[in-house]
């Protein structure tokens, strides 16, 4: 229940469902919107994060400054700030969204270390990139102003720039 009014939320609202308070930070004006969102499991949402539709986060997620996360499930270790938009879209593991970048229509980013020499590396999407109904794995790296679109994208795959890789529904590239 919203105890203050802030930006669109006024006094006595009910949002959606955390495990314990410290979910939600108490600066900033971050609030989960649907009674059918939950965050739990070591989430944190804090600055002006927005949490919309019947989304999840869950296993220390971070969503922080102005975020916006609809209808998404975001889970185990992913940390996401700046301006980032994450619409009906799945992202699992440790990576870094930051930036501008933009990840809809169904998307699935999964992150995994330790399948190549270099463990360390982290899948990472940031800059103004976007990503549409596609599959990033592993510790791929998608940035500058690149567009993936009905694409799978995998290991340590660099797409970046003003790279465009587009595929279409029946045929995923």
């Amino acid at each position: 229940i919203a105890i203050s009014d802030f930006n669109d939320v006024i006094a006595g609202t009910a949002g959606g469902w955390i495990d314990r308070e410290t979910v939600l930070a108490q600066e900033g004006n971050c609030w989960i919107y649907d009674q059918n969102a939950i965050a739990f499991g070591g989430a944190v949402i804090s600055g002006n994060t927005r949490i919309t539709g019947t989304s999840v986060l869950w296993g220390e997620v971070y969503a922080t400054d102005n975020v916006w996360i609809d209808n998404s499930e975001i889970s185990q270790g992913a940390y996401i700030s700046d301006s980032v938009t994450i619409h009906d879209s799945l992202v699992y593991g440790q990576c870094r969204i930051f930036g501008h970048a933009l990840i809809d229509q169904h998307s699935m980013i999964v992150a995994a270390q330790g399948l190549t020499p270099d463990h360390q590396l982290l899948l990472q999407i940031y800059d103004r990139a976007r990503v549409s109904a596609s599959r990033i794995v592993h510790q791929a790296q998608i940035y500058g102003d690149a567009v993936v679109r009905y694409a799978f994208i995998e290991h340590r795959a660099e797409v970046f720039d003003f790279a465009s890789i587009e595929g279409n529904e029946e045929n995923n590239v």
